[in-house]
């Protein structure tokens, strides 16, 4: 199976880099609204003047601008978006280049009889410094959280425990709207986000000094939806699906005057049934012992997530926008755990059985206020904004462990409180200069702490005892600020930027008990710069450099751990420094009349690079930690592209290679790791007649070496389709994630003392339908040219 999805994969991208007809018409200009604000997504449409048949159809930018092309002959456009009246556009030229300038459409009443147009928006656009994924088109992507989300992004992977890696790497910076987030803190945060609520994710991997330096791999920024369409529009929906997965979504706008009011709710419950096998075997000098362990979890979580918020246009020169946000789980898990205990000759001795209850509660407040000033020169801006936010987190488990061994049952319970609260402050400042130039500059303060109170017991002799040990609260503090300034600028197809950005971080930590701070003060620089090379429009190179850090998170410098498993724990390390990654990359954009192909090759150089580096404990536990044990070099070509194979058919596909060198030294040993793994997701949408949509994809990670072992390939197929309904006001839809059951990931662990094989599969195979009811928007698919002219103002 392996073998055939390589080579079906390898056969989708190769009409990417087939030579298309170049067209000889080539249309472009740019859409605004009646404020002069860029209309993005407006819908543009080309028809040949002799007979009005329809030739092509494009969205508009997100600053209004778009390109068409076609063969030489006589046209008109029409352009339209709803809310705003719709232009027919003459077309003068027969041939060349034809710029139709600005084109303003003015608002207008919205009528539930009015009839407009868009075009289906790309899966993935292409740009030369991000690549941009509309979550929408992507059909697997109904009723998913935002980590099932990430996961269908070429180049992201999501391992078992809900961690997000980028282009190999788990050093990734994940932001909401460009900050960060408590809807994205962590895994658990990220599973709880819907889709719902989520309408676009950038994808950054060499980020400027403009954005934040954390994050060794680049940048994921998900763009939460935020609509400015004029009057009262949003949609609902609905959806059930199996293992039980049950949830309600609704979002709503609505702009009047001075004011945008939008808001978002979505409630859920998922469970999460998985399993797991680990078999692990333990010998030196002092003991040898082998076991078998069998690993189930039944998960069931509600979930609650809802914003509200505004913009306020005072005039035309000043907005301030208001946004509040919550989230609130509840959820019982149980988890179970049979240990088959084995002599160094696989002698059975005895079995133990381990069974967990959790109980967890959470809630989340986030709120900001920002405000932006534009100036009589054009371009001139000025953004203020103050965001913060509070998580509170509490879990509770209860254990119980019989043996074969013994008669007595053994009671444990351990209590976790973790509280997280941050301030941003943020300004950015943006001066143009000559024609195409600009400056920016920045600062930013941000206030984070931690506090995590964690409490262990065990019953001894018909009494609760609390080791000391296990019974402590830990604060983390980490204080960032930062500032910068960049300046860009254009020499006729020559553009270049460069930058700078300085970051003072303290972070502090301590355990309570031992009252003494662990204090780490750093200042660094970070430098950026970029050159581009438009060749022509279908061509464009870019060179660009960046400077990143990797700064350890408290769960990282934890010295607590969870007692689920108790024979294999993972523990944080207060004293961890963090990583500095500089990272080179060159890329190619070739456009052709049908698809797009980025291409880029890369480079990081990784220092202080943390590893979590496995050990026997003088207690029979096996701990893993991490450590700043090694440097890294790291080596990759990345491609992404789409073509459109036919009128209804398109293909999207990205694939990463790459090759990483680890070395440093571990318990006075040299080791040094070379490993060559790529990624591929792939995905073909077939659009059919009756207003049906198909999508099938597929998913491969190659396998991976570590400094202790490797990880197995790991790969699956989705599927998703969707019908227009109700005179496409609605959408009924049914995905099946992981068809054929396989994504199950695989790890070896091997060394001098441990040898172990594990699986872990999170979530089985399940089946969504979902329902979406659209009020007072435009429908999805095309119409009749006469229904166009019909809302011409």
């Amino acid at each position: 199976m392996k073998s055939l999805y390589t080579i079906v994969s390898l056969m989708c991208i190769s009409p990417m880099v087939s030579l298309a007809q170049s067209a000889s018409l080539h249309i472009t200009g740019k859409v605004f609204d009646e404020t002069k604000a860029p209309a993005s997504y407006a819908d543009i449409r080309l028809y040949r003047s002799a007979d009005s048949s329809f030739v092509s159809g494009v969205p508009s930018a997100e600053d209004g601008s778009f390109e068409m092309k076609a063969e030489n002959g006589k046209y008109y456009a029409t352009v339209s978006l709803f809310g705003l009246s719709s232009k027919i556009v003459p077309i003068s030229k027969q041939t060349g280049e034809v710029d139709l300038g600005s084109v303003y459409l003015k608002a207008t009443a919205v009528g539930l009889k009015e009839v407009t147009v868009t075009a289906d928006q790309n899966q993935m656009s292409l740009k030369i410094d991000k690549r941009v994924f509309n979550v929408a088109s992507d059909l697997n992507n109904q009723g998913a959280n935002a980590t099932e989300v990430l996961q269908n992004i070429p180049s992201i992977t999501v391992d078992a425990e809900g961690n997000v890696s980028l282009r190999g790497s788990q050093n990734v910076r994940i932001l909401i709207d460009g900050k960060l987030s408590g809807f994205a803190s962590s895994a658990d945060a990220l599973q709880q986000l819907q889709s719902d609520m989520i309408d676009k994710i950038e994808v950054i991997t060499n980020a400027s000094a403009r954005y934040d330096a954390q994050g060794e791999s680049g940048i994921i920024n998900i763009i939460l939806k935020k609509n400015q369409k004029a009057g009262f529009n949003g949609s609902v929906t609905l959806r059930t699906g199996y293992y039980p997965d049950h949830g309600v979504g609704i979002n709503a706008n609505y702009r009047t005057g001075k004011f945008n009011f939008f808001g978002s709710y979505t409630l859920s419950r998922r469970e999460h049934p998985g399993t797991s096998y680990t078999d692990q075997r333990v010998q030196n000098a002092d003991t040898g012992f082998a076991y078998h362990q069998d690993y189930r979890h039944e998960r069931k979580k509600w979930g609650n997530n809802g914003s509200f918020g505004f913009d306020y246009m005072i005039n035309d020169k000043n907005t301030l926008s208001v946004t509040a946000s919550v989230r609130s789980g509840l959820g019982n898990n149980v988890y179970y755990r049979t240990y088959e205990n084995y002599d160094l000759n696989n002698t059975l001795l005895s079995t133990d059985q381990r069974d967990e209850t959790a109980r967890e509660m959470e809630d989340l407040f986030e709120g900001s206020i920002a405000y932006t000033r534009k100036f009589n020169k054009p371009g001139m801006e000025w953004k203020t904004e103050v965001k913060g936010f509070r998580d509170q987190d509490y879990e509770r488990s209860n254990y119980t462990e019989t043996s074969t061994r013994y008669s007595e049952t053994e009671l444990e319970y351990s209590k976790a409180y973790v509280t997280e609260q941050n301030l941003l402050i943020q300004s950015d400042l943006t001066i143009p200069f000559a024609k195409d130039g600009k400056v920016e500059l920045g600062g930013r303060s941000q206030n984070r702490y931690f506090l995590n109170e964690f409490r262990f017991g065990e019953m001894n002799a018909g009494n609760w005892e609390t080791p000391q040990a296990f019974n402590d609260n830990f604060d983390y503090v980490e204080k960032v600020h930062a500032g910068y300034v960049m300046a860009s600028n254009t020499f006729g197809k020559l553009g270049m930027q460069a930058g700078i950005r300085g970051e003072y971080s303290d972070v502090r930590t301590r355990q309570q008990s031992q009252s003494q701070w662990n204090k780490k003060e750093y200042m660094n620089w970070f430098p950026s710069a970029a050159i581009s090379y438009q060749y022509s429009k279908q061509k464009t190179f870019q060179l660009s450099y960046s400077r990143r850090i990797n700064r350890p998170g408290q769960w990282d410098l934890m010295p607590f751990m969870k007692f689920g498993d108790n024979r294999e724990m993972r523990v944080g390390n207060p004293n961890l420094n963090p990583e500095y990654t500089d990272a080179l990359e060159f890329s190619f954009m070739q456009n052709w009349e049908k698809g797009s192909l980025l291409s880029s090759v890369y480079y990081r150089k990784t220092t202080d690079k943390i590893e979590r580096m496995a050990s026997y404990g003088s207690d029979g536990i096996i701990y893993r930690i991490p450590l700043n044990v090694a440097d890294r070099n790291a080596y990759g070509l990345e491609l992404n592209g789409n073509y459109t194979l036919s009128s209804w058919a398109r293909v999207t596909s990205g694939f990463n290679f790459f090759k990483e060198v680890v070395f440093g030294t571990y318990q006075n040993e040299h080791f040094e790791v070379n490993n060559f793994s790529w990624t591929n997701r792939t995905s073909f949408n077939f659009t059919l007649p009756q207003r049906w949509r198909i999508q099938v994809s597929g998913n491969y990670e190659a396998p991976k070496v570590n400094p202790q072992g490797r990880s197995l390939a790991v790969y699956f197929a989705d599927f998703g389709m969707t019908k227009d309904i109700l005179r496409s006001k609605a959408t009924i839809g049914l995905n099946v994630n992981d068809v054929f059951n396989t994504r199950k990931w695989r790890s070896i662990t091997e060394t001098a003392e441990i040898y172990s094989e594990s699986m872990f599969q999170w979530r089985p195979r399940s089946i969504r339908l979902v329902f979406n009811y659209r009020f007072n928007q435009q429908p999805k698919d095309h119409s009749k040219m006469d229904d166009m002219m019909d809302g011409e103002a």
